[in-house]
């Protein structure tokens, strides 16, 4: 139609060189500020080993999976119910979005996908949809999720996102581009082992290169044009062999050129090699940042020449979602060069393997503290780390700080103190030495660090009301709480702000031991 108006002459020249407001359009629909998702990293949700290391392994998204890969599907549900329950004071939440795999609508009875959701429900983001075969299936989870939301007891303020994995029926494939556009669909996905199954093929891989088999490419191919064409995020399916790094590389530097914005992850050791694939190199930046700027520069002009090359519209949005693709935290490292064009360009350079280059990788720096803005007053994190105290920990904080205090180290005299204490709280039977308050209180500060402060405090500056409401003897469990109490600006540093935190632990009876009040100045997470 277009071709046939343009040889009639009908066709504007304002259609063709877009007007401001034109050309706004056509960026927001196709530039997205959204959350990216370069690593969407599975985590089987009955594996208590795995579930409580999701959260520091650097995933832009992590999947608690209630499908595949697990067996009891019950204790699956009770499991994640609990890791929900505190995943919201975890250090990296902020950064982290948490997605669960509910059971197939296509091919498990009713009751086992309801029961995912209501397990999933409160303390994640939204649900990834296995072998979505329709757009109704997506549009009964859609109401059924607004029902939930709008109950009174949902707070949050963010609706549930949905993220099908859109290619594991024949049906499927043919349906792709409709499922793209579903209610609330945040990106798609595809995989080839189900959909290998259904159609009976007896491999998805060329035995001899490695590639995929020319209907499987068809559905990596669809499920990239369905997502761009519903203007949802693009994300390659798994790489199912963990230990062949090269592979895994190449086959994600393959889904960055094509236009996939990130992939699926089955191994920990995937997510820093991906992350490093998909951050643009410096040439990439330096490209982009130039068109863009000249771009920019041309108000009005329907093209410019760079280089001897014509640059238009479709270039300066390319552009542009590479510039968006920069991680901040990395552009340091980008710049002294330790992350190169590609990884066979890295290993060329520096005479390294893949497993040495993720190697290097593993050193840098993480901080999992909450910044100044993050530390809210009211703010409520329990804390993760739990001590149970021995008579050794006694013994040698006591004589390392040179306190010879017999209340601390002589049990004959203890049987005694302890009758003496039983109106405040002792145990008049346990004839244990008193724990040193000293190292109580530094025990709870200490377990305070990761989900608070860690690498995010500049100083403390004082304690201004440290309590022992009850005794702590050997052999007592503690666990820590933290709440904030205030905040304020720093008059004399403009990066950092002064925050007074509570400190609260509670032995395994749920008695409270310790209670401290300090003030700490914090960094600003603004630069």
């Amino acid at each position: 139609m277009l071709t046939a108006l343009l040889f009639k002459g009908t066709v504007k020249k304002s259609f063709l060189y877009p007007s401001p407001l034109r050309r706004q359009l056509y960026l927001s629909r196709h530039i997205s500020s959204e959350r990216r998702r370069r690593s969407v990293h599975f985590v089987p949700a009955d594996n208590d080993k795995f579930v409580s290391k999701a959260m520091t392994l650097g995933a832009d998204t992590i999947v608690l999976d209630l499908e595949d890969s697990v067996k009891d599907k019950q204790v699956g549900r009770e499991k994640l119910r609990a890791f929900l329950d505190v995943a919201n004071s975890l250090p990296g939440r902020n950064t982290t979005e948490v997605l669960v795999r509910i059971n197939p609508l296509s091919s498990s009875i009713e009751e086992d996908w309801r029961e995912d959701i209501a397990a999933g429900f409160v303390g994640s983001d939204g649900f990834m949809v296995p072998k979505v075969e329709t757009q109704d299936e997506l549009k009964l989870l859609d109401e059924i999720l607004s029902d939930m939301e709008s109950s009174s007891n949902y707070n949050s303020a963010n609706s549930k996102v949905l993220f099908p994995i859109a290619t594991e029926t024949a049906l499927a494939v043919m349906n792709i581009a409709e499922i793209a556009k579903g209610p609330r669909v945040c990106a798609i996905t595809w995989g080839c082992e189900d959909l290998s199954a259904a159609l009976g093929s007896y491999s998805t891989r060329d035995s001899n290169t490695g590639a995929y088999l020319d209907v499987f490419r068809h559905c990596q191919t669809m499920c990239l044009l369905a997502a761009k064409a519903a203007y949802v995020q693009a994300i390659d399916g798994v790489y199912q062999n963990v230990r062949d790094m090269d592979g895994f590389q190449n086959e994600t530097n393959y889904a960055k050129c094509i236009g996939f914005d990130g992939k699926l992850t089955l191994h920990p050791g995937q997510i820093t090699a991906l992350h490093r694939v998909f951050e643009p190199t410096r040439e990439e930046r330096e490209e982009a940042t130039m068109i863009v700027t000249r771009w920019e520069q041309s108000v009005g002009k329907g093209a410019i020449e760079i280089d001897g090359k014509m640059i238009d519209l479709p270039h300066y949005v390319r552009a542009k979602k590479v510039l968006a693709r920069v991680d901040d935290n990395e552009h340091a490292s980008n710049e002294e060069g330790t992350i190169g064009s590609t990884v066979s360009d890295q290993i060329s350079s520096t005479g390294k393997s893949s497993k040495d280059a993720d190697a290097d990788a593993v050193f840098p720096r993480v901080y999992m503290g909450k910044f100044f803005e993050d530390l809210e007053p009211g703010l409520k994190i329990r804390h993760f780390l739990t001590r149970t105290v021995t008579e050794a920990d006694n013994v040698f904080f006591t004589c390392l700080t040179l306190n010879p205090a017999p209340i601390h180290l002589d049990h004959e005299l203890s049987k005694g103190n302890a009758s003496s204490l039983s109106g405040k709280g002792g145990n008049s039977n346990s004839g244990k030495p008193l724990f040193n308050s000293m190292f109580t209180l530094a025990l709870l500060v200490g377990m305070s660090v990761p989900e608070a402060t860690h690498g995010t405090t500049v100083a403390n500056l004082g304690f201004s009301e440290v309590l022992f409401p009850k005794p702590v003897y050997p052999g007592d469990t503690l666990r820590a709480e933290t709440i904030i109490l205030d905040r304020r600006e720093s008059k004399s540093r403009p990066t950092q702000g002064i925050v007074t935190l509570q400190h609260v632990a509670y032995n395994q009876r749920g008695d409270v031991v310790c209670k401290a009040t300090r003030q700490a100045l914090m960094k600003k997470q603004t630069r």
